[in-house]
């Protein structure tokens, strides 16, 4: 039995890209009894467009319908077809008009500035100043212990600790006695 190279390695990665060909949109054209729709198979979109366009039309009947019977029906037949046939072959970036219409109403309603957390980003009311404080001093006149030679064996972090405290500790207690 021939392994797949995968198989052997765990450590490599195989990636698949799937393309738009590789997409099958979700169609409508199959009647139950076996039989097919005329026109079909059609999208979710282009059934949408049709229905609507189709009760559009009927709906406002007495402002088109100046044609006769036979320029009547073909109308209100032909048209919605027409624009169902559009709809299937518009594609904007890859994606069908409703998509495209829903992505820009998004953003027609996000805010401004964006979302943080889920909520809307707000200015500050005004702007404050950073205050801070840093104080640098310099004694020469005290006299510096030299620092320790390093030595082969580490330093416990207990001690290290127990080191700083005590010598941030005197340092305080030097100058509170100063008063400063």
């Amino acid at each position: 039995m021939n392994t797949a190279p995968h198989e052997e390695d765990p450590d490599i990665l195989i990636g698949r890209c799937y393309t738009y060909a590789r997409r099958f949109p979700l169609v409508m054209g199959r009647l139950p009894g076996g039989g097919r729709l005329w026109g079909g198979p059609y999208t979710i979109p282009q059934a949408i467009v049709i229905v609507t366009t189709a009760i559009l039309l009927i709906t406002i009947q007495e402002v088109w319908a100046r044609f006769g019977m036979l320029g009547n029906v073909a109308i209100a037949v032909g048209l919605p077809f027409a624009l169902g046939l559009v709809v299937r072959r518009m594609r904007i970036d890859g994606r069908h008009p409703f998509a495209v219409l829903a992505s820009m109403l998004g953003l027609i309603g996000a805010p401004s500035a964006g979302r943080i957390g889920g909520r809307p980003l707000r200015a500050l009311p005004e702007a404050r100043p950073l205050v801070g404080l840093c104080t640098v001093s310099w004694r020469p006149d005290e006299p510096t212990a030299p620092a320790p030679e390093p030595t082969g064996a580490p330093v416990p972090a207990a001690a290290r600790t127990s080191d700083v405290l005590s010598a941030a500790g005197s340092l305080l207690s030097a100058r509170t006695k100063k008063g400063v």
